[in-house]
């Protein structure tokens, strides 16, 4: 795994003592580092709640991301400087403690927001897009391998959802669909990414399989629509990796896909939508969806400009709304799932005017990025980017605190921004 270094240290002199430790610190720091990563993503999965007390893994990272702060202040301080822009979002999230309803909740989750920037940021500065890539199959194959496991035996508890959808070991069926769709497209990256050995390829297509069964079983129709679209713009974004016959092999399966779609349609007389959804169990609500989007829509209304406050309205009892919310659709609710409404609703105007900015700045690093480079490290950023935008339609996902895919596409971006300016350097005038 290639890395920027981190542990800077004095050439060594004469003796073997000396250069042994000094190995010796190299290899402890690269393993803290790898193992701090690893967590990172682990806990922002939420996939060990049957395992560990979320809190507990959380308040290790917080005490391990510290410290390599504080010793690597400067350099870390660098990087923050050059990608400001990303900070919008959680930048806001913190002034909104001023015109809250509920200002310790809005600042203490404001600050939960700032780690996980902060998580992402040093991901980021640490390590090369291939390496995020791998750590991010380190950290989630083996959930899914237990929430497989646990779909086989029940060895760690409940299995299903009430809809149906396989749990594994996460505590919502969607859960395991992000996750399982996250490691879908990092495992087509390091596939399309040509190792040089068969073994190379063997483990990564061993985990699509595994993330494709999972995703499967959970019965998430929205990760897997978009895990759908995501293999399509990948396979575009890297096209010109492939061979001319390949090329149009392709676009003539598209164009029979296509053709066969609108064959069917006109000679069946089905609805599409209604179909598709009906494959997953769901409605044409979108399981409730499009009603709750309905209560979304009149509590922004009340308080449009400003919000209520960063995570200060369904927890703290600010409105009556909620109560009559949860008793119509389930006590455990805490999202209008569609990020926009939620931005809009705790945020208000410059909310939606940060996270534009926070996108529009991941999203411009990897567009350079993906120009002057040719490997499939900037169209898996891109993939990821927009698959995270298309499941926060539908779910909770790019605005809370914690959350791994977060911390993954600001970690890309970072890193995208070094390799960039690598390129840069190196091309020549």
């Amino acid at each position: 795994m290639t890395t920027v270094p981190v542990t800077s240290h004095s050439a060594p002199g004469p003796g073997l003592g000396t250069g042994l430790r000094s190995r010796h610190l190299v290899w402890t720091a690269a393993c803290y580092d790898l193992t701090l990563a690893v967590m990172i993503i682990v806990a922002g999965s939420q996939g060990t709640y049957r395992f560990a007390p979320p809190l507990l893994l959380w308040l290790a990272i917080y005490i391990m991301l510290t410290l390599k702060f504080v010793t690597r202040l400067h350099t870390l301080f660098d990087a923050l400087r050059q990608n400001i822009a990303i900070l919008a979002f959680p930048v806001v999230a913190a002034l909104s403690t001023v015109w809250s309803v509920a200002p310790g909740a809005s600042a203490y989750a404001a600050m939960q927001l700032f780690m996980t920037y902060m998580a992402g940021f040093w991901i980021g500065w640490r390590y090369r897009p291939k390496d995020i890539a791998i750590i991010v199959l380190l950290a989630l194959s083996p959930l899914i391998f237990l929430s497989l496991v646990n779909w086989a035996t029940g060895v760690f508890g409940e299995v299903y959802s009430y809809s149906g959808g396989l749990l594994g070991v996460f505590n919502h069926k969607n859960i395991l669909g992000r996750m399982s769709l996250l490691l879908g497209i990092v495992a087509i990256a390091l596939l399309a990414s040509r190792p040089s050995r068969f073994t190379g390829a063997v483990f990564p297509g061993c985990v699509l399989v595994l993330s494709g069964c999972a995703l499967f079983l959970s019965k998430s129709a929205t990760s897997t629509i978009v895990m759908l679209s995501a293999t399509v713009v990948f396979v575009a974004l890297t096209q010109r990796r492939y061979s001319n016959s390949v090329r149009l092999l392709m676009l003539g399966l598209g164009i029979l896909a296509v053709a066969a779609v609108i064959v069917s349609i006109g000679s069946g007389g089905f609805d599409p939508i209604q179909d598709t959804l009906g494959t997953f169990g769901k409605s044409s609500t979108l399981t409730g969806r499009t009603k709750l989007w309905d209560f979304g829509v009149q509590e922004v209304s009340r308080q449009p400009w400003l919000g209520v406050g960063f995570k200060a309205y369904w927890d703290n009892g600010t409105s009556l709304a909620v109560d009559h919310i949860r008793r119509s659709f389930t006590d455990s609710i805490f999202s209008f799932h569609n990020f926009i409404l939620d931005i809009w609703l705790y945020l208000g105007i410059p909310g939606l005017i940060a996270i534009s900015i926070t996108l529009t700045a991941i999203g411009a690093s990897f567009v350079r990025y993906y120009v002057l480079s040719s490997e499939v490290w900037p169209a898996m950023a891109l993939t990821l980017l927009f698959a995270g935008i298309g499941v926060a339609f539908f779910n909770p996902l790019l605005h809370g605190q914690h959350g791994n895919v977060i911390v993954i596409l600001v970690a890309l971006a970072v890193s995208a921004k070094i390799e960039t300016a690598r390129l840069t350097i190196r091309r020549p005038v």
